[in-house]
């Protein structure tokens, strides 16, 4: 019988969407037991405390399939990605009508 348990989220940065539009940011702490890991959600102001998540929550999606958590490597890659996110979208015009010569 194999009694390792693979641990590759730990010290991964995520993003985890609400069904009010909004989303939440944070980091995997540590494994806590196979299966179920710590994470600190990012405080404004203060360290937020530990919560444990499973990976069936993590793997969870919305009735579209879309999927709620979304993880990163770095720091930076997670800002990038959130900064595309929240960049207002720009409508592009596209003309349906062929210019006269």
């Amino acid at each position: 019988m194999n009694d390792k348990v693979f641990d590759t989220l730990t010290g991964m940065y995520f993003t985890v969407d609400d069904p009010d539009g909004s989303y939440g940011t944070g980091q995997v702490i540590r494994l806590a037991a196979e299966g179920i890991y710590f994470i600190r959600f990012d405080g404004n102001e203060v360290m937020l405390p530990l919560e444990l998540v499973s990976i069936g929550e993590m793997l969870q999606t919305t009735d579209e399939e879309y999927k709620l958590w979304r993880f990163f490597d770095t720091l930076e890659e997670r800002d990038k990605w959130i900064e595309w996110l929240d960049a207002p979208s720009k409508p592009r015009v596209v003309s349906l009508v062929r210019p006269t010569k």
